[in-house]
């Protein structure tokens, strides 16, 4: 019973920021929990140190890029975001585990969404104009960016990880210019006061995926077969006829660290887990030199 009122409290904490509610627990989420089995504390807490560290540094060096508008905190602040980014995937097969088990799924996807529509969000060279930010008839808040993400097709991203490379970075080989980003404009104006307001939605929604409970083993199942989504995902290059764009930093740091962080899992957990899903540490194990395919194989045995 005491896990049921830690998830209804971390809902509830996330979701009073905002005139739109998040979804509140259903009972079904709420008995998964109480039966789980498998000790996660350490590894939440790990993942939620990181994940807020990397945060707070990030908050602190868009304070100083919108205090000083000047190249050197501009690139402090493009490096601050990789690193947050880093700490998400480092620890997203926790995430997708938690999102499995909440029945969350959504949610973990809005917080990185791609590929996506880069127009959607913001004026591309072909398209000065172009974006929601460009859009003076759209409030900039979070609940507005809520309400557009995903509007009529799931590559309509407004807020999430990689959104935020796009706003930040641009889509060409060479990183938006200073003045698009600092300038007195309104559309400078815009763009800084979205780069807050994504920033403040993501911590919002790591929040909710946040429960210090115990986890299930076929949660733990749910997020390695999301997990190993993400390398096919990264890994498309067939997107650039559909307008369709995944920023070079998603693909480079989901290429070094995603695997990495499925092998360097809690120990406890793995230990708890391997009890009940035979198999699961050798596959690890075996993923070091087989990459993706040998965690592939102990997934889709009978």
């Amino acid at each position: 019973m005491r896990y049921f009122f830690a998830v209804l409290l971390a809902l509830v904490l996330a979701a009073c920021d905002s005139n739109t509610p998040e979804p509140a627990p259903s009972e079904e989420r709420d008995t998964s929990i109480t039966e789980a089995e498998i000790p996660a504390s350490d590894w939440q807490q790990k993942a939620d140190k990181a994940f807020q560290d990397s945060a707070a540094a990030w908050q602190q060096a868009l304070l100083d890029f919108t205090e000083t508008r000047e190249q050197a905190q501009l690139d402090a602040l493009r490096d601050r975001l990789e690193d947050w980014y880093a700490a998400f995937v480092d620890h997203y097969l926790l995430a997708a585990s938690r999102a499995c088990q909440l029945k969350q799924q959504e949610l973990l996807n809005r917080m990185d969404t791609w590929p996506l529509y880069p127009g959607y969000l913001d004026a591309l060279p072909e398209w000065p104009e172009s974006g929601l930010i460009s859009d003076p008839y759209l409030e900039m808040t979070r609940k507005s960016l809520r309400v557009q993400h995903g509007a009529t097709d799931a590559s309509e991203a407004s807020l999430g990880f990689a959104a935020l490379f796009v706003a930040l970075n641009g889509t060409g080989e060479t990183a938006k210019a200073l003045p698009l980003l600092a300038g007195d404009d309104e559309i400078a104006l815009r763009r800084r006061k979205y780069l807050q307001l994504a920033g403040e939605q993501l911590q919002a929604d790591a929040k909710l995926l946040s429960v210090d409970a115990p986890l299930d083993s076929p949660s733990l199942k749910c997020g390695l077969e999301h997990t190993l989504a993400r390398t096919a995902h990264r890994d498309s290059t067939d997107l650039e006829a559909e307008g369709l764009f995944i920023p070079a930093t998603v693909r480079e740091v989901n290429a070094k660290r995603l695997m990495e962080g499925v092998r360097n899992m809690d120990q406890t957990t793995l230990e708890a887990w391997a009890e009940k899903a035979p198999g699961i540490e050798e596959a690890i194990a075996a993923s070091k030199k087989a990459g993706s395919e040998a965690l592939q194989e102990w997934l889709d045995q009978p």
